[in-house]
């Protein structure tokens, strides 16, 4: 009986990404492996920590093995709970599927702590192991010679999973795992914490849920509201130089409007070219968030209802409106855009609020339709 040849890929996979699944495909369409199996770490020994939920990553990995038919996804330590060493899972897998041939595979990446892994004596003799050169120029030699590992190359993109966290070559990545990720507001630490201090962070996080109670409320998506609602700001600390780039770049019209608003629009670009959020409802309520324009979805209007009355916000009048949009978010909306123009006019001159908030307060308010 021809055993079944079997390659085991092991690795946080946080996320995965087209990199990791470039190697599968080698070792199934050029080295002769038959499966590759995927095997999530609970928490890799050489991580201080995983950045996403163990739910979330096997959700990813489930995409690219339902595109697959190669691929599997083997569990054994996620299901133990706690971090298991490369050995005790080699030597388990060994032991329960003994009618398969099995090769581990890793990037050359990892070479250099290679000696560091738990039991390594033993391990470097239970099974081949297989390199993939991430860097075809720069990897331990040293440690290849030493213990004659087998090198290959692959269609190598050079993405990394901190790459795809920090929004980097996001254009090279799985578009159903970036769809994923954007969905599940994945990574928000590094994505969004990183462009706006702890107080405007904190504010992002209340409007989403703000704005997903008021979806839940008025029969709106959910899950669209908490998206749109917690990334509402992201380009709110933005310098006016990098605001200014992206208009003159895509909606140089819009520089006419006053510059404490360009967020809202730069937002919706940054979002969009990016982060590569392509669902044009979340992007139309983050672009309308902050004054509005005559044609407001509902969605649009729970998120700029959100974005005033979220659960930071004291001003006097807050909590009467927060009460009026869960009894009427028409009246709520109507109620907030009269005062935000107010407010405005009162500040900045009626010749400084812009266009948009005075089509807005003419359309809504004043009922000016034509």
């Amino acid at each position: 009986m021809n055993k079944k040849k079997i390659a085991l890929f092991g690795g946080s996979f946080d996320p995965i990404h087209t990199d990791h699944v470039n190697i599968a495909k080698t070792c199934y369409e050029k080295l002769g492996f038959e499966e590759v199996w995927f095997i999530p770490a609970y928490l890799n020994p050489f991580k201080k920590a995983q950045l996403s939920s163990i739910k979330d990553r096997l959700a990813m990995l489930r995409i690219v093995e339902e595109k697959y038919d190669f691929i599997r996804i083997n569990q054994y330590e996620i299901s133990n709970n706690r971090p298991t060493s490369t050995f005790e899972t080699l030597s388990y897998i060994i032991k329960h599927y003994p009618d398969n041939d099995f090769a581990f595979i890793m990037g050359s990446d990892q070479l250099d702590t290679f000696e560091q892994w738990s039991n390594f004596n033993q391990l470097i003799k239970i099974m081949p192991f297989k390199v993939f050169l991430r860097d075809e120029k720069n990897f331990n030699q040293e440690i290849v010679k030493k213990y004659a590992l087998e090198t290959f190359t692959f269609n190598n993109n050079f993405l990394s999973s901190t790459d795809i966290r920090q929004l980097k070559n996001l254009n090279k990545q799985i578009p159903k795992i970036n769809e994923y990720i954007n969905f599940h507001l994945l990574y928000l630490p590094e994505r969004m914490g990183g462009q706006m201090d702890e107080a405007r962070y904190q504010h992002s996080i209340n409007v989403g849920k703000m704005a997903q109670k008021l979806a839940v409320k008025w029969g709106a998506d959910e899950n669209k509201a908490l998206v749109a609602g917690t990334l509402h700001d992201i380009a709110k600390c933005w310098t006016r130089e990098k605001n200014l780039w992206y208009l003159e770049h895509y909606l140089p019209f819009l520089i006419e409007e006053p510059f404490p608003i360009w967020h809202s629009f730069t937002g919706m670009l940054h979002l969009e070219k990016d982060w590569l959020i392509k669902d044009q409802e979340i992007l139309q309520a983050v672009f309308n968030h902050t004054v509005g324009s005559i044609d407001m979805s509902l969605l649009d209007k729970i998120v700029f209802c959100a974005d005033k009355i979220s659960l930071e916000r004291d001003y006097d009048e807050v909590e009467t409106m927060r009460k009026l949009c869960f009894e009427d978010i028409e009246q709520g909306f109507i109620a907030l855009v009269k005062m935000q123009y107010e407010q405005a006019i009162k500040k900045h001159g009626p010749n400084s609020i812009g266009l948009l908030l005075t089509n807005t307060y003419n359309y809504f308010v004043k009922g000016e339709k034509d």
